[in-house]
Formats: C-alpha cells, sequence, structure tokens
C-alpha cells in the first residue's frame, strides 16, 4: 500500500479551503491549511498537490487513479 491513498485525493477535493495542500511529512500524508506550512511541524514537508492543481486534472473523478498517480510519483522521488 502507498504512501498516498484515495482517501488522501478525497479529503483534498472536499476541503473548504481553497488553499489546501496534499503533503508528505515523516512517510505519511495529509492534507493541510496551505498557510500552516510555515510551522515548525510542516518544515521539510513534500508538498505533492494543491486541491486547485486537482481540480483540472482529468483523473479528479477517479481518486484512486489519481492516487496512484501522485503516489507514484513520490516514490520516484524518493519520498
Amino acid at each position: 500500500m502507498g504512501v498516498i491513498r484515495a482517501e488522501h485525493v478525497e479529503e483534498l477535493l472536499r476541503s473548504a479551503d481553497a488553499e489546501a495542500v496534499l503533503v508528505v511529512r515523516g512517510g505519511a500524508a495529509e492534507v493541510v491549511p496551505r498557510a500552516r506550512l510555515g510551522d515548525p511541524e510542516y518544515r521539510g514537508a513534500l508538498q505533492v498537490a494543491s486541491r486547485r492543481d486537482l481540480e483540472g486534472e482529468a483523473t479528479a473523478g477517479d481518486p484512486e487513479a489519481l492516487a496512484r498517480n501522485l503516489d507514484a510519483t513520490v516514490e520516484g522521488m524518493g519520498g
């Protein structure tokens, strides 16, 4: 099982915060408001995608496929 799952993609797309971001830190993915990225606990977190990034994706209707693509990208980066 990958780090980024369909649940993360769905949470990001459902977020009321238009600036929400999917990040990976400490080997785990989570959705956070962009404003929190400056907090010490998110220093060094890998920003994977924002809600706006995903809204235009052709696979946005298929969270499983989008999660697989994002996870493969992160894996390819060594994350």
